[in-house]
């Protein structure tokens, strides 16, 4: 679901926005998130956008819902096609709503819609916080040799060297690009002095960093109780020696403090990224160039999800603006509501002249994987891949391995480094499954599988759809079941409809609830749970298996019935034809949103034998390395 958030800017002359397949003076940047990532190639002008938006002394906000209200009453009364669609632009442009529909209203066609006087249209923000994290950084301390010395006795020689106080990085950034001074730089050159400050710092200053020695702690050290600590030797500071400060960590069990300069440039680079964050004050704005810089994978997932989803960073309010390069952080994004991406390229005139393009896209837009020189092959950097059709099947089948792994104590496998998820929709492989095609294109899509699963172990997830073996899709599943080998491993799920079907009453009698009318729940919680426990003792979802999920679905609204002559469970979950079929679940994705977050045990999911086969193996998949 996109924002409806616009960020109102003053037209520029150097940027152009893509809408409606037309170029347009960027004048508002549309559909703003908690989470805005900025793609493109080298000199696309993503960073200069950033440095623009931090140059600005207040944000000014629209809310896109009046407009679409607005849209909608202009239809009402018949405004002409054409005018609907210049009126809007408009608006944005002039932000006075009230003179425009003054004017519409004059023509005679607007004469019944009445504005509310306490209407807010746009919301500013004045003298906005800013923090910056550029490409110029670094969790090392910075040295200078000041001496150098012929040592006879070891016959060689003797080197000293003194730390740089100055941060010579944030020099360069001011001087280059002439950043206002309220903008709060952070290229990790100061972390010392930082750590140092905010360990003797008030208590709410103390608790952020605990807060981030905890984040380090889980992630890095297997939850073990850490200290991060900047050494201090008051005696040799006194002398003008400050090498003796440095950065380590204490870690619960280990006998001597591990200096940060030692560390994995992996965790050096999350360290210098995930600090400021998580010391940055409430309702901030944070502007990230390039966070996958010395990060894998495996590393920008886990960035990308603490921003996301981290408790103790979601209270804070923070917005992010990132530009990168990465294709992974377009792979992470297909699973969240919360982030924007914009695609930056260049176009040069025939008169020279050099324009910068922005456009609002959908994550997994092929266009913009080809703007950043990524082939689709090259996506796949995980030792294997997962390959299902949507991204609700990816969070299923993550939530499964996550309780597989923790009921039987084993390390669940890092994403996007032991394996990676590939969704297929839209694909060849989705034309195959799914549609009609003659004996050559069938050969060439198996020649192309096995050609992928040569260079990265492939576990291919399909639905059968209750399909007939001597049909034309039974022959194509057969097909694939035929090139099965030790590097492609074709699931077909030929014992249930969907992968929705797996789930068994136990999950079921949780989430129920979740699909009823909200106003009568609110009223009605404790008798409505009581409800589901006892038709769910008549009503078992594995005699579904082979059904739409909607079945399984109205049957249980018809047994739960009616409260205050309203029906308890939503008809508008699953699908109805027009001749009362009943179809499959209208919100996929929601659903399995939901029984991710529940967090259900093993012992409840494996009372599925769906279930537990499918995870089984794809964890035996993931491991036979």
């Amino acid at each position: 679901m996109k924002s409806n958030k616009t960020l109102l800017l003053e037209k520029s002359d150097n940027y152009f926005i893509e809408e409606n397949n037309g170029l347009q003076p960027l004048e508002n940047l549309p559909f703003l998130n908690k989470i805005n990532i900025f793609i493109g190639t080298n000199n696309s002008g993503k960073s200069k956008f950033m440095r623009y938006l931090m140059s600005l002394d207040r944000f000014l906000f629209l809310d896109e819902n009046i407009f679409i209200s607005l849209d909608k009453k202009i239809d009402k009364f018949n405004i002409d096609f054409k005018g609907r669609y210049s009126l809007l632009p408009n608006l944005k442009r002039e932000y006075n709503i009230k003179d425009s529909i003054d004017l519409l209203r004059s023509t005679g066609h607007f004469t019944n819609y009445e504005l509310p006087r306490d209407l807010k249209i746009t919301t500013e923000i004045r003298s906005p916080k800013f923090y910056y994290i550029p490409t110029l950084r670094t969790a090392h301390s910075l040295y200078l040799q000041t001496k150098e010395e012929q040592n006879f006795t070891n016959f060689g020689v003797k080197y000293e060297y003194e730390k740089i106080e100055d941060d010579i990085l944030l020099h360069t950034l001011r001087k280059n690009y002439s950043l206002d001074k309220d903008i709060e730089i952070f290229t990790g050159v100061h972390l010392y002095k930082d750590i140092l400050n905010t360990r003797n710092s008030k208590r709410e200053t103390r608790k952020l960093f605990e807060n981030f020695e905890r984040f380090i702690s889980r992630n890095f050290f297997d939850g073990k109780a850490i200290d991060i600590i900047a050494e201090f030797d008051k005696d040799e500071s006194r002398k003008g020696n400050n090498t003796k400060e440095i950065i380590s960590i204490h870690i619960e069990g280990e006998k001597h403090s591990r200096d940060l300069y030692n560390l994995g440039d992996g965790i050096q680079a999350l360290i210098i990224l995930m600090y400021k964050i998580f010391m940055a004050k409430d309702n901030s704005y944070v502007f990230i160039d390039e966070p996958e810089i010395n990060l894998h994978p495996g590393m920008q997932r886990l960035f990308l999800e603490q921003i996301i989803a981290n408790p103790d960073l979601s209270k804070k309010n923070l917005t992010y603006f990132i530009s990168t390069h990465s294709n992974h952080f377009l792979d992470l994004t297909l699973e969240k509501d919360s982030i924007s991406i914009y695609s930056f390229s260049s176009k040069t005139e025939s008169d020279g002249e050099k324009k910068l393009i922005i456009k609002n896209v959908n994550a997994g837009d092929n266009d913009v994987l080809k703007n950043i020189g990524v082939n689709n092959s090259s996506v796949f950097m995980a030792n294997c891949s997962i390959w299902v059709e949507g991204v609700s099947d990816r969070i299923y089948i993550r939530a499964f391995l996550k309780s597989y792994c923790k009921h039987n104590g084993k390390k669940y496998p890092k994403e996007d480094i032991d394996f990676a998820f590939f969704e297929y929709a839209g694909t060849n492989l989705d034309h195959y499954l799914f549609d009609d095609i003659d004996e050559e294109e069938q050969e060439e899509m198996i020649k192309d599988i096995n050609a992928m699963s040569l260079s990265n172990r492939i576990f291919l997830l399909a639905d059968s759809d209750n399909v007939r073996a001597d049909s034309k899709k039974g022959k194509r599943l057969a097909k694939l079941e035929d090139v099965k080998s030790d590097n492609f491993i074709p699931e077909i799920i030929r014992t249930h409809r969907e992968i929705e079907n797996f789930l068994p009453n136990s999950v079921w009698e949780s989430i129920l609830i979740e699909l009823c009318n909200k106003k009568i729940i609110s009223e009605n919680r404790e008798e409505i749970d009581e409800k589901i426990h006892e038709v769910l003792k008549n009503i078992d979802a594995n005699n579904y298996s082979k059904k739409y999920i909607g079945e399984f679905l109205n049957d249980i609204r018809t047994s739960l019935g009616e409260i205050a002559g309203k029906f308890i469970l939503n008809q508008s979950e699953y699908e109805i034809g027009e001749k009362g079929n009943i179809g499959t679940l209208k919100n996929k994705r929601a659903l399995s949103e939901l029984v991710a977050e529940k967090g259900f045990s093993w012992e409840i999911l494996r009372k599925s034998k769906a279930i537990e086969k499918l995870t089984e193996s794809i964890y035996k998949f993931i491991e036979n390395k």
